[in-house]
């Protein structure tokens, strides 16, 4: 008899802790609730093609490399392009590379007035950002082209390259970020919100340092 009416009271126990260990529906239908932010696929799309291209210019620049150390102190012969292509590749890798960080909002930035303002003065902040960024890097593209167009007629000492391609690396990087310039502050916009960015450990550390330190 005790042990029937024991097990009868350990069943809505048990029932219970079965219901509650589900999660709140107010936290579901929150979650559910969070919407991508516009052209989300086309950055992602674009970030993901500026770093297979970063990857292979960095590939090229450490296989040009070892050729060179293989053939200058193996064979005694160096190759007299492949400082200036690992020259090239670095250039090129360089500037897209700061556009892709531009789009994951990872360049240096100083932001001692935002992190003590409100989610008003964050947003303002990071969109006056986005203009002055994309408008100086349309500025320098536009007085650049003409520069670029007119180096053209030189050649690299040992590929022939024009140098316009040299230099057609700044202006294409200048190009891509004033582009992700413009799609975040047209996100930032449309979702009336600062755009989220992926918190680093060392940015953290940074910033405890500095507290403490106050």
């Amino acid at each position: 008899m005790n042990a029937d009416h024991n097990t009868d009271r350990a069943k809505p126990v048990a029932e219970g802790a079965l219901i509650d260990s589900n999660p709140p529906a107010s936290n579901a239908s929150e979650s559910t609730s969070e919407k991508p932010l516009p052209l989300a696929n086309c950055v992602r799309w674009m970030v993901i093609s500026e770093k297979t291209v970063a990857c292979f210019f960095l590939l090229v620049i450490v296989s040009t490399m070892a050729t060179h150390v293989v053939a200058r102190y193996v064979f005694g012969s160096p190759f007299q392009w492949s400082e200036e292509v690992a020259r090239f590749a670095l250039i090129w890798m360089t500037f897209i590379s700061a556009a892709f960080v531009m789009a994951e909002g990872r360049h240096i930035a100083v932001d001692m007035i935002s992190a003590r303002v409100g989610n008003g003065g964050k947003l303002f902040i990071e969109c006056m950002s986005y203009v002055v960024v994309a408008a100086s890097c349309l500025l320098l593209l536009i007085g650049g082209a003409n520069f670029v167009w007119y180096v053209g007629k030189v050649a690299s000492p040992a590929l022939g390259v024009p140098k316009s391609w040299w230099y057609g690396a700044g202006m294409t990087g200048l190009l891509l970020m004033a582009v992700h310039s413009l799609v975040n502050l047209f996100q930032a916009v449309v979702s009336g919100k600062p755009i989220p960015r992926e918190t680093h450990v060392e940015e953290e550390a940074v910033r405890l340092e500095m507290e403490q330190s106050e």
